[in-house]
């Protein structure tokens, strides 16, 4: 029944396939309010589903005029100049709309802005007789005789790199949370027996391209990244989060480039968010179109620009952790980062090779505005995934490391599912290898999602104490608890000390560091010393002091 009725929600918001094989013309028209509206504030049940709702109280988000559909009827008035009514953006006031070429489009359009509600039309710029080609990456065929020793087969190292198989460990695989997959199509997703186990987790499809339901007949990028998070054939493959629940959202055109595909993602990313998604999870990214018609600049990649841009930044105002890659320009004239890893509260997924050096292909930063991107990376170069035939394959691009970072962000979540997007995305990028030192290369590096969990459990809030590259402590002043993180280029144990300022030692502890990585000390005992100033001593490849406050 929960299906059903998601499917039904995601149904109402979908209005009148659109063909774009013919010469109609497209539009966006703004209205300048939602006044005379039926929904109310009031009543989010009328709009949102209840775990929309419950993510917004989680997090303290209000729920505001922002998430009010259009008008309904501002829509009724424009509906007799219009063919087809595209999708209806509420974050933005926006309906998107066909008008029939044949009939005066100018005559219409002025008809249009007549109304008193409506504030603005525009053309929405479309080529529409170009194939666009080659837009994903190609794939190839691994030994499938191969049997591993784990039950995670050949996305072991993807997964292990980024310490994500302690939280599997621990437990934590994604189950509760919700992740909506924006992409091109999940071809044979319904058949392939990896996905056997996530099927009745799948809780709504919809393909924005054709409007429809059915997204297993078109586009088989979808296939491979929905696989890095959620396929399961023990002793083959493991995704990273193959627990979870899970939107398919067909957003991209497989026939063109061209900007309508951002006003799909946005549409896609309105439902997921009235469906209760807490992750979004986006392999795709917007530069240039067909012939040019419509493409945005560097300039243009500021933050919160381009359509698609806005709407991620928004989603995650909603209490929605976006992740998206960063793309595959590094090697191009364009180089950088594409829409919408450029967004302010987006995390931005760069690639690495199975040794942590960064791929060529990765996009790099800045974005236009100078913020650092990419935020951190994972494995995008000779990954593991599923082909649209059912084999594991490899194949390179961070169309995979995005989907591999939604996928292990889903497992911490999992673990704290009081944590908001913001603490969730935080701990991530803290518990990168370069954290204290990024570059628009890797940005903040590659995560530890053992570290990240360790984080979250102890209390992080923001105050933290940078020492070294290998010491943290927070927080700083304390009180009742003390946090050390240290990193080990060895397995071995390390001897953390703290003195009072007569040279009198009060505390020793010990801890056993993994060799190359992140541990994380718990010190309750501090909650005992007086206020005042300490000396904290420790040792990890050579010995340090530092001094600490005890708050009164």
């Amino acid at each position: 029944m929960k299906k059903l009725l998601l499917v039904s929600l995601f149904s109402a918001f979908c209005i009148c396939l659109f063909s774009q094989a013919n010469s109609n013309l497209f539009y966006w028209i703004k209205f300048k309010d939602k006044s005379h509206n039926p929904y109310t504030v009031n009543n989010p049940s009328q709009f949102l589903s209840q775990k929309s709702i419950e993510r917004r109280a989680n997090q303290d988000i209000a729920i505001d005029s922002t998430d009010l559909p259009l008008t309904p009827a501002y829509i009724d008035s424009i509906a007799p100049f219009i063919t087809n009514l595209v999708h209806r953006l509420k974050w933005f006031n926006i309906a998107v709309v066909e008008i029939d070429d044949t009939i005066n489009a100018t005559s219409i359009t002025n008809s249009i802005k007549q109304f008193s509600f409506v504030d603005s039309i525009a053309p929405i710029a479309f080529f529409p007789y170009k194939l666009y080609l080659n837009k994903f990456e190609t794939v190839h065929a691994v030994n499938q005789q191969i049997v591993y020793p784990n039950t995670y087969g050949a996305s072991y190292h993807q997964i292990s790199r980024l310490n994500a198989d302690l939280l599997h460990q621990l437990g934590y695989r994604g189950q509760g949370i919700i992740l909506s997959m924006m992409d091109n199509g999940f071809y044979n997703a319904d058949t392939i027996a990896a996905f056997d186990s996530v099927r009745p987790r799948i809780l709504a499809t919809w393909d924005f391209v054709h409007n429809q339901q059915n997204v297993y007949t078109d586009g088989g990028h979808g296939t491979s990244t929905f696989s890095c998070i959620a396929a399961n054939l023990p002793g083959h493959y493991l995704g990273t989060a193959p627990d979870a629940n899970f939107f398919l959202l067909q957003s991209e055109d497989n026939d063109a480039e061209w900007v309508m595909e951002e006003y799909n993602w946005a549409a896609a990313a309105e439902m997921a968010d009235s469906g209760g998604a807490q992750i979004f999870s986006t392999s795709l990214g917007y530069t240039v179109f067909n012939n040019g018609i419509g493409s945005h600049t560097y300039a243009d990649l500021n933050g919160n620009k381009t359509i698609i841009t806005q709407a991620g930044n928004i989603a995650f105002s909603k209490g929605i952790l976006v992740i998206t890659s960063a793309g595959n320009e590094g090697n191009s004239s364009w180089h950088y980062i594409a829409a919408p890893g450029d967004g302010d509260s987006i995390l931005t997924i760069g690639a690495v090779d199975d040794i942590d050096t960064i791929a060529s292909f990765s996009s790099r930063g800045p974005n236009s505005a100078g913020r650092i991107k990419p935020d951190v990376c994972s494995q995008g170069l000779n990954s593991a995934v599923i082909a649209t035939d059912g084999t594991v394959t490899a194949s390179s691009g961070t169309s995979f490391s995005c989907p591999i970072m939604a996928g292990c962000a889903a497992s911490l979540w999992s673990a704290f599912p009081e944590k908001s997007a913001k603490e969730i995305k935080e701990a991530i990028i803290v518990s990168a290898d370069r954290f204290w030192s990024p570059d628009n290369n890797y940005g903040y590096g590659i995560p530890n999602f053992y570290n990240a969990y360790l984080l979250l459990k102890t209390g992080y809030n923001g105050n933290i104490l940078h020492i070294n590259d290998d010491v943290a402590v927070y927080p700083n002043p304390f009180s009742n608890q003390l946090n050390v993180s240290l990193y080990s280029s060895e397995g071995k144990n390390h001897t953390i000390e703290i003195f009072d300022l007569s040279g009198r030692k009060v505390l020793s502890k010990q801890i056993y560091i993994r060799a190359n990585t992140f541990e994380i000390l718990n010190i309750y005992e501090v909650s005992s010393l007086a206020a005042g100033e300490y000396i904290l001593r420790y040792d990890t490849q050579k010995k340090y002091s530092h001094r600490i406050i005890k708050a009164k």
